[in-house]
Formats: structure tokens, sequence, C-alpha cells
């Protein structure tokens, strides 16, 4: 079974077409849909009781940012993966789950992302490959990921200290720990942009926030090391063909040998 769980707050112009994307999917009795509501102020609640005889668990209350909520929803979750699919966000199609569940074979699961921005144009990004230098730029995004509830148990639930980037230390530290990942080249979910993590008033927050975690996980030379990578290469598929080469002969592993020591 997969829990699905969707974290919402004042999102009563986008929750419902998350909770339809989920209670409408083929394989709707693998799923166990909860949702997390912040104690919204306005609609938000009543859209969600509109549908609650078709999700498994409804929990209102007040909560102390999104990870705290997300926290939450791991704690109630009974499902051997977890998938975060947040309010305005939706499943790709209503056989996502369908199509995926033959295919959850590791401890982390992760597909495609449609991005769709606020004038409807859509673009997909394939996460073909993640290791420790497309890592630190980038996080996977939870609406295409699927994680064992157990690698939770093991490395603990989300830093709630940290209000925007603590999803991408949890990958950091699972990657980091040697945790292994199965890849599925489909689109799993459509990501809207205009979230918390796409506003310009958290952007301050978030560059603070991801230099406290790039200090935790990458040594000073590590850092300067792919930010020389990063600047010199502009495009992603130049970025990839470089880093895989670079791998290839064996240059990376060697700067990595030296800054770990």
């Amino acid at each position: 079974m997969i829990s699905v769980i969707t974290i919402a707050k004042n999102e009563e112009k986008t929750i419902e077409r998350t909770i339809l994307s989920v209670i409408n999917q083929s394989a709707i009795n693998e799923i166990e849909y909860i949702v997390i509501d912040g104690k919204s102020s306005d609609k938000t609640l009543e859209i969600i009781n509109k549908y609650k005889s078709k999700i498994s668990k409804i929990i209102s209350e007040p909560d102390f940012g999104i990870y705290n909520a997300m926290n939450k929803g791991i704690k109630a979750a009974n499902g051997k993966y977890i998938l975060f699919l947040n309010a305005g966000d939706e499943l790709f199609c209503n056989k996502t789950i369908e199509k995926i569940l033959p295919k959850l074979n590791c401890d982390l699961v992760f597909g495609d992302i449609l991005i769709r921005d606020k004038n409807g144009k859509d673009s997909t990004i394939e996460y073909d490959f993640i290791d420790d230098f497309e890592l630190f730029y980038k996080s996977l995004p939870h609406p295409c990921t699927f994680i064992k509830k157990e690698c939770f148990l093991k490395l603990d639930l989300y830093d709630e200290t940290k209000k925007i980037m603590s999803d991408w230390q949890w990958f950091l530290k699972y990657f980091k720990s040697g945790g292994k990942y199965s890849y599925i080249k489909t689109p799993v979910a459509i990501f809207y942009l205009g979230g918390i993590s796409t506003s310009k008033k958290f952007k301050k927050l978030q560059k603070q926030e991801r230099k406290e975690i790039l200090n935790n996980f990458y040594s000073k030379k590590k850092q300067i090391l792919y930010k020389i990578i990063l600047k010199i290469t502009k495009k992603n598929s130049v970025l990839k063909q470089i880093k895989k080469l670079l791998t290839k002969i064996g240059i990376l592993e060697i700067y990595e040998n030296y800054y770990n020591n």
C-alpha cells in the first residue's frame, strides 16, 4: 500500500484538484490517502470534508510549519511507501499509481515531474540519475518520489527547524548514508509553480538554509570544485555530459577521495 499525504493550509482554490487526482486513481484500493490541514481559516477544510468518505484520514489542527505537518503525515501513515502530494499539485494521470506499483523495488523510487507555470505552460524535468554532485545543486521533488516509511524511522523525520529546505537536507542524509534509489522514466506528478519554495518572499531564508546544509554535508574544497563545474556549464545537457565524463575517467572520484581525507 502507498500512503499519499497531502499538506494544506488555506488552499481553497487548489485543494480540490489535488484530492480529485488521488481519489480518481484506478488503483485507489492500493492507496491510503491522508490529508493534513493546518487549521485553515478559509473553505479548505470544507472542501476536504466534501470528499471525506474517500479519504482515509483527515487531521485538522494548528501546525508549526510545513515540515511539522509532513511529519504528522508520516507518523499517521500505514503504507509501505509514502508519497507527498501537497495542495495544488496533482498526480499526472488516473493510472499513475497503477503504473508505479509494480516498479517499487527500492527504498527510494522516483520518476519525472511536469512543471506547470501560471500561464499553463508545461516543461518536464527528468531525474535520470542522482549522485553527490547532482544533490549539491538540486533536490528530488516530493511529488514524484516514493519513500519507504522505514527510511524515516532509520534516518529520523524532517528537521522542523528548517522552513524551506528540510526535504533537500533529508535526501542528502539518505544518500550520504549509502541509500540506494531506482528511477522510473515516467511522469508521476504535475507541480504548479507558486508555492513556498518558489515565492520571492522566502528566497533569503532559502539561501540561508541552503548555506547551512551545504556546510554540513560538503567540505569547503568540494563546494569550490562543484561551483566551478556549475559556473562553466550552463545547460543541463552539457552539465550531465561533463559530469558523466568526469565520473567515467575517475577525476571526480579522485577529488572526492582527496577532499574527504
